[in-house]
């Protein structure tokens, strides 16, 4: 029998029963693939929001999943995504960094809930308190409203990746381990977003010849294992060398994130940065409203607190483009937003 939208909010309603008024389910997607990041999402819905055509994410069709993302979007409270990449599955192992992809996933929440549903076993440490379902995607609406836009998300940086790897077909697979994605794999070897620890890359990889075409193959791999950091890094040194004075960076407080807080003259300045190994989609443009939203009231925030009094700012973003050679360029947005926009 079909599970009903009241069904689907037995959970929720049962913890709200015990005194928990904001209720999030955390989902992931892609566990199994061979290249790409695990995506976890953190979805915040209305009590009793009908969502028809809800469902386990694996359920549906492409464009069943996408009209399912749109609504979702729509309606939720707020949404949180997290993501782990190739370099930091094969540093952790899947598991870990899939706990690791939830709770960023938490963390981009612009609200904070008070108890979270979560799809499959526990995650530990988990910063608040919590219920595992097994097969939580076909019981909470929460976990499947998750499950859709982790998967959807995924989907798409997969397309992405194709464009820059199109010898792959990532945008088919989405790096599971099909026969054409084996067969890509044997012929080309693996490429920046593989996951090396994985059994068939890591056979792959033991295949390959050894020699100056492999040290570069490793070189290159090493660059994304932090690549907001490595951005963060390069943008601070660029500002200083414009005379730039260095404030703060990595600023956080409950309601979001700074960068940047630098001083150039009279003016402080809140810096988000963007490092980009495809020039697919603009820095100024990757700052959505809730993105910019965070960014104000962390700004707000940081004021308050290592100033105490009115000061002339702005906001700007910085965009790092990092080539596969290594080399990279920095562009400076000015008076990227303003608050309210």
């Amino acid at each position: 029998m079909k599970n009903t939208v009241r069904d689907l909010y037995k959970e929720e309603k049962a913890a709200r029963e015990r005194g928990f008024l904001v209720v999030a389910g955390i989902d992931e997607a892609g566990r199994g693939p061979l290249a790409g990041p695990v995506v976890a999402s953190c979805v915040i819905l209305p009590e009793g929001c009908p969502l028809p055509g809800v469902d386990d994410s694996k359920k549906l069709s492409p464009a069943a999943r996408d009209r399912a993302y749109d609504s979702i979007r729509e309606k939720a409270l707020a949404i949180g995504i997290g993501r782990a990449n190739a370099a930091v599955i094969d540093e952790m192992n899947i598991l870990r960094a899939t706990h690791h992809a939830m709770r960023l996933a938490l963390a981009d929440s612009s609200i904070i809930p008070d108890f979270v549903l979560i799809d499959g076993l526990a995650v530990h440490p988990f910063p608040l308190p919590s219920l595992a379902l097994v097969k939580g995607d076909s019981r909470s609406l929460s976990i499947a409203a998750a499950s859709i836009i982790a998967k959807v998300t995924r989907d798409r940086m997969m397309v992405e990746y194709d464009l820059q790897y199109p010898q792959y077909d990532f945008a088919g697979h989405k790096g599971y381990p099909t026969a054409m994605h084996m067969r890509a794999l044997e012929e080309h070897g693996a490429c920046p977003i593989h996951r090396r620890s994985f059994g068939p890359v890591k056979r792959v990889l033991a295949a390959e010849p050894s020699g100056p075409q492999q040290t570069l193959s490793f070189q290159l791999n090493v660059v994304p294992i932090d690549m907001g950091m490595i951005g963060e890094e390069i943008v601070c040194k660029h500002l200083q060398g414009l005379g730039w004075e260095i404030l703060d960076n990595r600023y956080h407080c409950h309601g979001g994130e700074l960068d940047i807080v630098g001083r150039t003259g009279d003016m402080v300045v809140f810096v988000e940065v963007k490092t980009r190994s495809s020039r697919l989609l603009s820095a100024a443009e990757s700052v959505d409203k809730r993105k910019r939203s965070r960014i104000c009231l962390a700004a707000m925030d940081w004021i308050v607190k290592r100033v105490g009094n009115e000061i002339p700012y702005r906001y700007d973003v910085a965009e790092v483009y990092v080539g596969s050679n290594g080399l990279y360029s920095v562009r400076l947005i000015e008076n990227a937003f303003m608050e309210g926009e």
